[in-house]
């Protein structure tokens, strides 16, 4: 049986137009949760320019628990939404699958901590608001994927735990949502 050229031309435009209304409601979602950590930012002392280490800890665990008392029911799917989980499986399954895509997928097990671990190095409990503990490591998230994915603000970044996609927020080292097996299997 053939398909006439016009339907495959509409089905395509419809992937298109739903990906793209997934994509701009992640955006939404991502917007909404970097101007509640701007709120939560203002009720944290800034640094000043010659702060300590243990400064700089006391002051991320301070914008963690802010950020956690301005979400306090935040939950997986809150930001990687059900919509959006589709477009993000396809679009990583494309960037990891087959051959030619062998090294990508060796690089995000790098540091990833259910492939690499040193002595000390913990795997990070994931949760929503959960901080991503000091001692696990962080793993790669190599540019040809990062160039895949949806582009990210400032201070949030992917990161895999096994198969697990996490967006984390560098500012405050809290896991803002995740996606179980998001990663095709290897």
């Amino acid at each position: 049986m053939r398909v006439a050229p016009g339907i495959v031309l509409i089905s395509t435009l419809a992937l298109f137009a739903a990906a793209d209304s997934e994509l701009t409601t992640f955006h939404d979602k991502l917007d909404a949760y970097v101007k509640l950590r701007n709120k939560a930012t203002e009720k944290v002392p800034p640094l000043k320019n010659s702060a300590t280490p243990a400064e700089i800890q006391q002051r991320e665990q301070a914008l963690a628990e802010a950020i956690r008392n301005a979400r306090p029911n935040a939950k997986a799917g809150d930001i990687l939404t059900p919509e959006v989980k589709p477009l993000f499986n396809r679009l990583l399954k494309g960037a990891l699958k087959g051959p030619e895509n062998q090294n990508t997928r060796a690089s995000i097990k790098e540091g990833n901590p259910k492939h690499e671990k040193a002595p000390g190095e913990v795997s990070p409990v994931i949760h929503v608001n959960a901080v991503y503990p000091k001692n696990a490591p962080l793993s790669t998230v190599p540019p040809t994927l990062l160039l895949t994915l949806p582009k990210l603000p400032k201070d949030i970044e992917y990161r895999f735990v096994g198969r697990t996609l996490v967006l984390r927020d560098r500012e405050s080292n809290l896991i803002i949502d995740y996606m179980k097996e998001a990663a095709p299997a290897t």
